[in-house]
């Protein structure tokens, strides 16, 4: 038997166990408890087995963004059961869920994303994915490596406890199961198809999984929480010529070879440190002999930062760096500047009031993690531009194993993590509303 072999056997052993293990206790009894929070913490324990059984269900059955129809059908379903105003086909496969409570007060939103991965999954789970389907013309497996049948149970168990108090509830919770966060700007698209005109949410919050904190830690960032990713495809022309007389024509790969070095230059030259850029030309195509000087070469890249001054003046910058150093070689060029998916800003104001709830809920202040910005990307962006925002970081790396990296095929998620993150933002929310711990004091303005 392989080393190889006797790894994914013992790896399979502790998923098994981690998938068997009993939820952790909500959080130490540091605090006193108010008598609604003991009722989310009561209601979020009971419905623990029901709702891991929903993620089970759902990591099972995996679909990509835009066909989440099985998804968004259970979701659905499971919204009507609880009373709820269901409203659906947004973005195609979008479902809003509506709680109206039983006294008047503001609108805030919870967004959980529903869509996987192509990715063959190797966990072990006994509810691991064996669906496959044909991603750019070849066959793979479909897996939930980034935690969003997390998000989607959540987003079903917070519904759930806050539908059970709704006659507490002063004002109207609006539940996104939202599709495409992966592939296709999902909530770019359901805000285009009109989900939050009415009514219009005040606030919005969000759970992402996080893969480097256990189970009852959360993770957050004030501020910048994610970057901008945008990217360009810029395409250098030559007319070609013998690799033996390179004088008779302009050489597409030196100028593109330039360029990239003079993109890596220009960060911390006209660039400031203090600004976080990170331009990465992750493909560069050019000729198809090594005798031959191609007429074309083809670069693209991604290109991150935060903020929207930041991400116009990187467009103008990198413009003008290709447009000098193709003129000055005589290549003809085309350049095309794309802005995907803008930046997550965690509303300052919303955000203290957040961690105000959490510190409570979980018992300790050693339980809430400052974290960096990323990189990465988030279209949960969107809904901060309609209101403030906060998205939270839930620690899900199991007690007795190593994390295990999101968007892999040995991603592991520990499930004592969900009726935690139930009962947390259950208060969370019920906080901004202003019937729990919370202060219901509005929230700061966004940049």
């Amino acid at each position: 038997m392989t080393v190889r072999r006797v790894a994914r056997i013992v790896f399979a052993v502790f998923a098994v166990l981690a998938a068997a293990a009993p939820p952790v206790p909500l959080r130490a009894q540091a605090y006193p408890s108010t008598p609604l929070e003991t009722r989310i913490k009561a209601l979020a324990g009971k419905l623990a087995p029901e709702l891991i059984e929903l993620r089970r269900d759902i990591h099972r059955n995996p679909e990509l963004g835009l066909h989440e129809t099985r998804t968004s059908a259970l979701v659905a379903d499971r919204f009507r059961r609880l009373g709820l105003e269901v409203r659906t086909g947004y973005a195609q496969t979008g479902v809003v869920g509506i709680l109206r409570g039983g006294r008047p007060g503001p609108v805030v939103a919870l967004r959980g994303d529903m869509d996987a991965l192509p990715i063959t999954e190797e966990t072990g789970l006994p509810f691991a994915s064996k669906a496959t389907a044909v991603v750019d013309g070849r066959r793979t497996g479909l897996m939930h490596a980034c935690g969003h049948d997390i998000h989607t149970t959540l987003l079903v168990g917070v519904a759930a406890v806050l539908a059970a108090v709704r006659a507490d509830l002063p004002g109207t919770v609006v539940f996104i199961a939202q599709p495409a966060e992966e592939c296709c700007d999902g909530a770019g698209r359901m805000i285009a198809d009109g989900a939050f005109r009415d009514p219009v949410p005040e606030a919005f919050f969000a759970y992402h999984v996080d893969d480097t904190l256990k189970a009852g830690r959360v993770g957050y960032a004030s501020g910048f929480m994610s970057a901008n990713v945008d990217g360009f495809r810029l395409e250098i022309k030559s007319d070609g010529c013998h690799g033996a007389s390179p004088w008779l024509c302009v050489d597409p790969v030196v100028v593109g070879a330039q360029i990239v070095t003079a993109l890596q230059v220009m960060i911390g030259r006209e660039l400031s440190v203090h600004d976080n850029t990170v331009i990465t030309v992750g493909s560069f195509h050019a000729g198809s002999a090594p005798n031959i000087i191609a007429a074309s070469a083809v670069l693209q890249a991604t290109v991150r930062n935060y903020g929207e001054g930041q991400r116009r003046l990187l467009q103008d910058k990198i413009t003008r760096l290709v447009t000098n150093i193709c003129e000055a070689a005589g290549a003809a060029f085309d350049l095309a500047y794309g802005f995907g998916t803008p930046s997550v800003y965690n509303d300052p104001a919303l955000t203290a009031q957040a961690l105000a709830v959490a510190e409570r809920v979980l018992g300790s202040k050693d339980a809430l993690v400052e974290q960096k910005p990323e990189m990465g990307g988030e279209d949960f962006a969107h809904f901060g531009r309609i209101a403030p925002a906060v998205m939270l970081n839930l620690g899900v790396v199991p007690a007795h194993l190593e994390a295990t990296a999101v968007h892999s095929p040995t991603f592991l998620a520990d499930e004592a993590a969900i009726p935690i993150g139930v009962e947390l933002m259950a208060n969370i929310i019920l906080g901004r509303l202003g019937a729990g711990s919370g202060s219901g004091a509005p929230p700061g303005r966004r940049p």
